[in-house]
């Protein structure tokens, strides 16, 4: 709205009123009316969606203090003062000016839709830079290789942080089913801790030592201590708070024990809410620490954290991520000021224009190298869902707990429908697994009821059989090529499963990844009396799953939903005070023809 489109109006000599020129009683009340509401709307937008304060007095003050503002006013005043300047010029040669009485109220009006025009432009850049948060996260696949020479995968989603004031960058897990950010402390020196990046908090300008309840602690003073108890592996830390920052890149994981049909995969939920002890007096020693970089206040968060003075050998050893930072409800959690979300919403590191989307984050993992994974918090991204869909949410179930967890209404594997969930099943979301977690009763099933004959030596046929999980208000379809490999025959005609070649099955299913550390071939035939090979008895596929018999509060049947759904679905996550978890079918970029296009990156277990 430029004054100067005012003009026409203002050299109408049949205008009503009490003179040429003026302005009626009912003209200056509607232009009062428009300053005053389009300032309020203008300011109602600004400060529900974009201004980081509270009282409307402190967005007022911020607002119209912006670069914005000020340069849309003076840009406006600039324009009345030329067309002020021609005016004069006009009224030399009429010997009048025609419009003195009328400028002031058309001048308010116009400078008020100036400053606007300055507070919208300030809006939109206050969102784009104080808006939802994204991180990219990157892939890695450790090849793991069992007693019997078969060779098992478990891969890892992780993305960058930094901590402390100056910033100390750490890669972490993005971990659903944990409720802490737990990082290796500079005390702790078992060999583990040493092939990652270590938390030094008096490297830190703004870090202090605490207790689990805030408390500050002295020196020479006994603290208190933590155990975490994940579905692989265990650390032990003591508490810190400190100023954590969102980074640019990253992805997630751990595992559990193998059973007979189980895969080898990695697990980070919490399986309790930690253990609580009484430590004596840590000290930090005063070795050096590697530069920083500088961090930023958009993504970050005043939050207590855990520094771990011990970590198990698995999964930690394995994966290059230093820590795990938890995405859990507040319940699992030790307290509020724990809980990334809850810190992170309360102290606005990031806003939304969805109704409280800052206690929402969507997760999108890749198949290929040809596309990025990504969490995004204060919201979602659309581009990751197929065109057309819309997401489709399940409530959380016992959300006191702290888990994910959904309720599951009936699982259907080859088309058959199991009685498992006769009597009630859970599933937990959880982005720190890499595989399809399911009690050891229901891995067995599976097993026998989705076998099926490879084709061309390969797993991945969308016709073959389905596993179906339904969440009430969504159901999870996996097809072969979202969790089946190929079943390895050993010498003893033992059965297990194997990985075979690199370009038998789809670029970026579970089985590819399978396939591409190992040249392992399935069901080798045998030879005769003569020394003639006999025809090798067709390979068979089956369900790539972890075997994981999770310990109370959780239901005793309960499955985790791991990598394998979290790639075919874009995942979305809503802490809110109902909590939900939605989910819609994941757009993933078309492959290259080129096989090495889409390879994941495999990285040797001691390699760092």
């Amino acid at each position: 709205l430029s004054p100067l489109s005012l003009e026409p109006q203002w050299r109408n000599d049949n205008v009503t009123g009490p003179a040429r020129g003026g302005v009626g009683q009912s003209e200056s009340a509607r232009l009062t009316s428009f300053i005053a509401g389009t300032s309020s709307c203008g300011l109602f937008y600004y400060y529900t969606f974009n201004a980081p304060y509270n009282s409307p007095m402190d967005v007022i003050l911020e607002a119209f203090g912006s670069l914005e503002v000020r340069a849309a006013f003076l840009g406006g005043l600039l324009a009345f003062i030329v067309h002020f300047t021609k005016e004069i010029a006009r009224s030399n040669r009429r010997q009048r000016l025609s419009c003195p009485k009328l400028a002031l109220p058309r001048l308010l009006s116009a400078l008020c839709c100036c400053s606007l025009g300055g507070l919208c432009v300030h809006a939109t850049k206050n969102a784009v830079e104080h808006g939802p948060f994204s991180v990219t996260l990157r892939r890695q696949v450790i090849p793991l290789h069992s007693e019997d020479g078969v060779v098992h995968h478990k891969s890892a989603y992780y993305g960058e942080i930094s901590v402390g004031t100056p910033p100390q960058p750490f890669e972490v897990v993005f971990d659903t089913g944990s409720g802490h950010l737990v990082l290796p402390s500079i005390m702790c020196r078992s060999a583990t801790c040493l092939s990652h990046r270590r938390y030094r908090r008096r490297a830190s300008l703004v870090a202090k030592d605490i207790d689990v309840d805030g408390t500050p602690v002295m020196p020479n003073q006994a603290r208190d201590q933590i155990t975490v108890s994940y579905g692989t592996g265990e650390i032990t830390g003591i508490f810190v708070q400190d100023k954590v920052c969102l980074g640019p890149k990253a992805p997630a994981p751990a595992q559990k024990g193998r059973v007979a049909g189980s895969a080898a995969g990695a697990s980070l939920l919490q399986l309790d809410r930690a253990r609580m002890q009484s430590a004596a007096e840590l000290v930090e020693d005063d070795e050096d620490d590697e530069a920083r970089p500088k961090g930023v206040d958009h993504g970050c968060v005043d939050l207590r954290l855990v520094s771990a003075t011990e970590m198990t050998d698995d999964p930690f050893s394995s994966f290059r991520f230093d820590g795990v930072l938890g995405l859990g409800l507040p319940s699992l959690s030790q307290t509020m000021e724990f809980n990334f979300l809850e810190a992170s919403s309360g102290a606005r590191a990031w806003t939304s224009l969805v109704p409280d989307g800052e206690r929402m984050f969507g997760v999108f993992l890749a198949k290929s190298a040809e596309e990025d994974s990504e969490i995004t918090f204060g919201g979602w991204k659309s581009e990751h869902m197929v065109n057309g869909s819309e997401l489709a949410f399940c409530n959380v179930q016992d959300s006191e707990e702290g888990y994910w967890q959904l309720e599951v209404f009936g699982i259907k594997a080859n088309g058959r429908v199991l009685d498992f969930c006769s009597e009630g099943c859970r599933a937990v979301v959880d982005t720190g697994s890499s595989l399809l977690g399911v009690p050891s009763e229901l891995g067995d099933q599976l097993v026998e009821l989705l076998r099926h004959p490879a084709q061309q030596g390969a797993c991945g046929s969308a016709e073959l059989p389905r596993l179906e999980i339904d969440l009430g208000n969504f159901t999870v379809v996996l097809d072969p090529a979202d969790y089946a490999r190929l079943e390895f025959i050993d010498e003893d005609g033992d059965a297990d499963a194997a990985p075979a070649t690199a370009e038998a099955a789809p670029a970026g299913s579970p089985a590819a990844i399978l396939q591409q550390e190992s040249g392992l071939l399935a069901a080798t035939g045998e030879t005769d009396a003569a020394g003639a090979e006999q025809p090798a008895e067709p390979p068979s596929c089956v369900p790539m799953v972890m075997h994981i018999d999770l310990p109370p509060p959780l239901h005793p049947r309960t499955l985790i939903l791991g990598e394998p759904v979290l790639q075919r679905y874009y995942t979305v996550f809503d802490a809110s005070s109902s909590p939900k978890v939605g989910f819609a079918p994941a757009l993933h970029q078309a492959r290259s023809a080129n096989p090495s296009a889409d390879a994941t990156e495999a990285v040797p277990a001691d390699a760092r």
